[in-house]
């Protein structure tokens, strides 16, 4: 039992069922070592940073007089002050001695090992620290065209600090649209509602399909779909409904057909569902649908029923009566209509699922976003194409071409568009087909050959710090369309300010609840940090996520959990409370001002970033607010 000092207590428990007689004996034992070495560190740290460890030696008996204590470290932690000291023992007890390291730009776990010896003995002791930019990764794209049997040759430097780089080559014979970029952005997102984990699955399902993708990377995508399949099943309550947020009672009608849609999907590509998932969730379904009448309510509940009655089609459980019933509905929304479509041809209606297809048109004019469905025309039209390609229609032709240029643009999509988007090309690519690619890349001297008849293919390509070259080869008779495409992250310190009709205001209070300056505290002080965010519009903005990342030499004091509750407060739906950090999701009317707080003590001696406040409206990029952060010090 290495690194304990205490005592641990033996039980014995004897049986003689034959003759009906028992007994037990225990005993304590103490444990200790004659020397012990023990050492902490903070939950996480970020380059440029300055830490203390601290290691505490235990010198248990008087024989342990001098002790040299080192310590060993990853490439990522440099030492200030050297890897050895020695201290030395007039009596039985223990002695605290620091070590100071500098945090180097090299992301990942990095590992300490302290070693002391002394008077004969020798004790170990290891910890693991993650090193991460707290900045959020930003990517870089540029476009290329290699012509029938040409070649071309790009140079490229690196993008974001060392260690947070990435590069992709992605190939296409079908115009850009911007499939990887995309695709990343639904895998980085932070925030964790069951709309967005769902979104950030949902194309992966397709991506072998249309991809011509390595080996590796259908595994990841695998284990994606599958930790999503079972974090989803912890969003299902006892009716069969699906929630926005865990825990939550009531059942989100979107939330609930887009989660069923998604399940059903996996499981016809071969993934394993929980057991009960499914029938609960069919029952929930049937009993929403039938009970569905038109209402006067402002938003669009006719595509809400279009898309349940959908998703119980494709269970291979339609509900003819509801269809006909929607159907029939005065005013059927264009939106609906082509849901409802779909949901006839996967019923065997093809005769009516036509008639409507074609009372319907894919002009989708600029609505507000509707906040019940997390919802907008693009998404709407996304929605639209998926129908189409199953009906066989031709107008998703065009109607793709329009998608596809629209996702390889910079515009702003939400995760709810990103991922209806990304969905219904990937259906329609795989339906349809495309050109097959036959092309040659060579980097630092080496030959790549990618010859598959999917349209496009993908590969992660290697780099070097600095200037770097590829040279491209398009060895068949088609046009192939290439994107290059970076990710890296800026360093500490860079990010910018930013507002849109959000204001966020950050203030410090000390235990006393007097304004206090953080720039440099005693170790050991009781903070209060105040997150104050204001709608500066006139309209009614929901679903806002409001971040707060704190430095590693600060902890969060998390009494949420215990009687006293706390550690974070204010009026938030759902508050997401992590070692490094804090999520607070809200709605706010117009002009409303909310105000937040989160308990913290200034832990651990060094030098540590203390990112800005940011605050965005998850589906609707006219409201966001982010503040610069600050350097600050934790000392003696």
């Amino acid at each position: 039992m290495p690194n304990y000092v205490g005592s641990v207590r033996t039980m014995v428990i004897a049986a003689d069922n034959k003759n009906a007689a028992y007994g037990n004996a225990e005993k304590a034992t103490p444990v200790r070592k004659p020397l012990m070495v023990l050492a902490s560190l903070p939950r996480k740290l970020s380059p440029g940073e300055k830490v203390t460890l601290p290691v505490t030696v235990f010198a248990m008996e008087s024989k342990v007089k001098n002790v040299s204590v080192n310590v060993s470290t990853s490439g990522g932690l440099k030492p200030l002050n050297g890897n050895n000291k020695s201290i030395s023992f007039q009596n039985v007890g223990e002695q605290i001695v620091n070590f100071e390291y500098e945090v180097l730009p090299t992301p990942g776990i990095q590992t300490i090992e302290i070693t002391a010896s002394g008077g004969g003995e020798r004790a170990n002791y290891k910890v693991e620290i993650d090193v991460e930019n707290p900045n959020p990764i930003t990517q870089r794209v540029s476009d290329f065209t290699l012509e029938p049997n040409t070649g071309q040759n790009i140079n490229f430097s690196t993008f974001g600090v060392a260690g947070s780089n990435a590069a992709y080559l992605e190939f296409s014979t079908l115009p850009p649209m911007d499939f990887t970029k995309r695709m990343e952005y639904l895998i980085q997102y932070p925030h964790g509602c069951v709309e967005q984990t769902t979104s950030a699955a949902f194309p992966q399902l397709y991506l072998a399909d249309v991809f011509d993708i390595t080996l590796d990377r259908k595994q990841k995508i695998q284990r994606n779909i599958e930790v999503a399949i079972r974090r989803l099943n912890t969003y299902q309550s006892a009716g069969g409904g699906i929630s926005y947020w865990p825990g939550e009672r009531e059942a989100d009608e979107w939330s609930t057909n887009y989660v069923g849609h998604f399940m059903l999907e996996a499981k016809s590509k071969g993934y394993a569902l929980p057991v009960t998932f499914i029938s609960n969730w069919l029952r929930f379904q049937q009993n929403a649908a039938r009970q569905w009448r038109p209402n006067v309510r402002a938003y669009n509940t006719e595509l809400t029923q279009a898309y349940r009655l959908y998703t119980l089609a494709l269970a291979g459980q339609p509900e003819l009566a509801a269809m006909n019933r929607l159907r029939e509905t005065n005013n059927l929304s264009n939106d609906a209509k082509w849901r409802l479509a779909a949901a006839y041809a996967l019923a065997g209606q093809d005769r009516v699922a036509i008639q409507l297809a074609q009372s319907a048109n894919i002009d989708f004019q600029p609505k507000n976003y509707d906040y019940h469905s997390y919802g907008s025309p693009f998404r709407n039209r996304a929605m639209a194409l998926e129908s189409m390609v199953l009906i066989n229609d031709a107008k998703q032709r065009e109607l793709s071409l329009s998608i596809a240029r629209d996702l390889s643009s910079s515009k702003w999509y939400s995760t709810q568009e990103t991922s209806f988007a990304l969905m219904a090309l990937a259906k329609m690519v795989s339906k349809n087909g495309g050109k097959a690619l036959e092309v040659t890349y060579i980097q630092n001297g080496k030959s790549y050959n990618i010859k598959t008849h999917q349209a496009v293919a993908q590969r992660e390509i290697g780099f070097t710090m600095g200037e770097n070259e590829l040279i491209l080869k398009n060895t068949k008779d088609n046009v192939v369309y290439v994107r290059l495409i970076q990710s890296g992250k800026l360093p500490v310190g860079d990010e910018l300010a930013e507002r849109r009709n959000l204001n966020v205001v950050t203030n410090y209070f000390d235990g006393d609840g007097k304004r206090m300056d953080i720039s440099s505290l005693r170790q050991g002080t009781e903070i209060t940090a105040q997150i104050r965010i204001e709608n500066t519009s006139n309209d009614f903005v929901d679903n806002v996520a409001l971040s707060q990342l704190f430095p590693g030499g600060w902890e969060i004091v998390n009494t949420s959990f215990t009687e006293l509750g706390g550690g974070a407060s204010g009026d938030a739906r759902y508050t997401d409370i992590r070692d490094d950090r804090v999520h607070f999701y809200f709605d706010l009317n117009r002009k409303e001002t909310k105000t937040f707080t989160v308990k913290l003590n200034a832990s651990y001696l060094g030098s540590y970033y203390l990112p800005g406040s940011q605050a965005e409206a998850m589906y609707d990029n006219n409201y966001l607010a982010r503040n610069k952060g600050q350097w600050i010090k934790v000392e003696q």
